[in-house]
């Protein structure tokens, strides 16, 4: 199985929550980066325990590099990559 390629509400709706701003941008693109939605060193940690609660997934230290953050798309890469690990349990 390949990484899921787009995201459902599910995951805009984790981030707009913490980042309001991205709310106005529906759909949300791909590029969008994260940092300048209001995406702090808190909300980050914020943001990825909802992720995994709204997912039921635990992302591996090793998948939360700065770059996993950056962007819409690159953290839904790192969402996806365990969702799809998950499926091949």
């Amino acid at each position: 199985m390949t990484a899921k390629t787009s995201w459902d509400e599910r995951y805009e709706a984790v981030l707009t929550d913490l980042m309001p701003r991205l709310a106005e941008e529906r759909p949300l693109p791909a590029d969008r980066e994260l940092r300048t939605a209001g995406l702090d060193s808190m909300a980050t940690v914020e943001l990825l325990v909802r992720l995994e609660e709204a997912y039921q997934v635990a992302i591996p230290d090793e998948e939360l590099s700065p770059e996993a953050f950056e962007t819409v798309g690159s953290l839904w890469a790192v969402v996806a990559g365990q969702l799809d690990a998950a499926d091949r349990r």
